[in-house]
């Protein structure tokens, strides 16, 4: 498992699958404010 980042540290740089398929990066959103928000898929425990 990876380091819980703290209030006002910059996140990792990663690419990850959206939901429409398509792969996003953070590098993508360079310069703009991004909430990352991450939860268990569905109907898994936890």
């Amino acid at each position: 498992m990876g380091e819980i980042l703290k209030v006002g540290q910059r996140a990792p740089e990663f690419t990850a699958k959206a939901d429409d398929g398509k792969e996003i990066s953070l590098q993508d959103f360079r310069g703009k404010n991004v909430v990352l928000y991450f939860f268990p898929k569905a109907s898994t425990p936890g």
